[in-house]
């Protein structure tokens, strides 16, 4: 059965990578106006189907902002965090985050390791 995960604030290049893996049904929750993805992905995990993971990819303060509250709304959904800057790795523990350091972006090696830990976390189950 394929596994639905859910993205927000993730770059194309990645979506599309994840897309050609063909392993999961990719949920995608943009930006809007008058509603952010990790709004919109609150919503849907109390009224839509399961969702396995989800996979936040917004920078700093505001990937902190949208972990911290998409844990507030489901304590049991595994969340993967990529993010470039390190010194956020901690607050991502605290809040019961997996944090992936990017790096430079759109390397090869940093698309393979997140794919690693995106099949590391859904195998380990987790769905809401």
């Amino acid at each position: 059965m394929t596994k639905n995960i859910a993205l927000c604030g993730i770059e194309e290049e990645l979506v599309s990578t994840l897309e050609h893996c063909g392993e999961f049904r990719l949920l995608r929750f943009g930006d809007e106006p008058e509603r952010r993805g990790d709004v919109k992905l609150a919503y849907f995990l109390r009224d839509g189907p399961p969702v396995a993971f989800a996979i936040v990819g917004y920078p700093g303060a505001k990937g902190l902002t949208a972990c911290d509250y998409l844990r507030t709304q489901n304590r049991a959904l595994p969340i993967l965090w990529l993010c470039s800057r390190r010194e956020f790795e901690p607050e991502a523990k605290r809040i019961g985050v997996t944090f992936y350091g990017t790096g430079p972006p759109n390397t090869e090696q940093t698309i393979q390791g997140i794919l690693k830990t995106i099949h590391t976390r859904v195998s380990e189950g987790g769905t809401t």
